[in-house]
């Protein structure tokens, strides 16, 4: 059942886009009156729809407590994730806990990584969509715990804006190792500001894990339809000002002199 309830989940955004073309293609008879005007109108309603569609799944996507249940035994863990978690292995990265199951919808999978010395997680994340996609990331928290920074390579993972005192490098198509090449270039730059990083463990990971999420949905909540807006626009465009390492940003000195003054306060 639960798997059949999975698989209805993950085709639902498929199912809601093609109900959102079909009205674009084809504007309801109630809009005939308008003659050529019909076409604007129903170009207008499916934005809103989509916009409301969107914040709708980010509030799935942001529960409240997030769940981290460790997978079954029945449960095997996709091979790519694997492979992702020897590279990171081999990096100096060690295993913060079991694999789990994330309650997000549709739910995923999720490998944690610890790197102790570097103040560094790194999570290796596999959707229950169709078709799945593998991502991963690395994140260190600020010592002064109002924030922290996130690399990656997708820029679909950068669509939703960051909590406030968020920093993000985004490096499209950057390889698992150049990734975190620039994560420790970035945190590095940041030490030398002022901002460094606080000490990372395995322990830790599940409630900082939790409390990453707690910020996301506040920041969310505060702002739902702008947020919506911001992250339609973005899936759309695949842009985000937070491409590149942090040090090139055009916003992240404003983020900075923000995060230093909440630090030293």
């Amino acid at each position: 059942m639960d798997r059949l309830k999975h698989r209805i989940v993950s085709l639902l955004p498929y199912a809601v886009g093609l109900l959102l073309g079909w009205l674009l293609l084809y504007p309801p008879e109630a809009l005939a009156p308008l003659g050529s005007w019909r076409y604007l109108v129903a170009a207008l309603l499916v934005l809103l729809l989509l916009i409301a569609f969107t914040a709708a799944q980010l509030a799935a996507n942001l529960p409240d407590p997030i769940t981290l249940t460790p997978l079954g035994e029945g449960d095997e863990v996709p091979p790519d994730l694997l492979e992702l978690g020897a590279r990171l292995e081999a990096l100096g990265f060690v295993p913060a806990g079991p694999p789990y199951d994330v309650g997000v919808r549709p739910p995923a999978v999720l490998l944690p990584f610890v790197h102790e010395a570097e103040r560094a997680y790194s999570t290796v994340f596999r959707t229950r969509t169709l078709p799945a996609k593998t991502v991963f990331d690395f994140v260190s928290i600020f010592d002064s715990e109002r924030g922290g920074l996130t690399s990656m390579a997708e820029p679909a993972g950068a669509a939703l804006p960051a909590a406030p005192g968020g920093l993000r490098q985004v490096f499209p198509g950057a390889g698992l190792e150049e990734v975190w090449r620039g994560h420790r270039e970035g945190l590095g730059w940041l030490r030398g500001r002022g901002l460094p990083a606080r000490a990372t463990d395995a322990a830790r990971f599940v409630g900082d894990f939790r409390a990453s999420f707690a910020r996301q949905r506040r920041a969310f909540l505060a702002a739902p339809l702008r947020t919506a807006v911001i992250t339609v626009w973005r899936a759309a465009t695949g842009r985000t000002p937070e491409m590149g390492p942090l040090a090139e940003q055009r916003g992240a000195e404003a983020e900075l002199q923000a995060l230093l003054i909440g630090h030293r306060g």
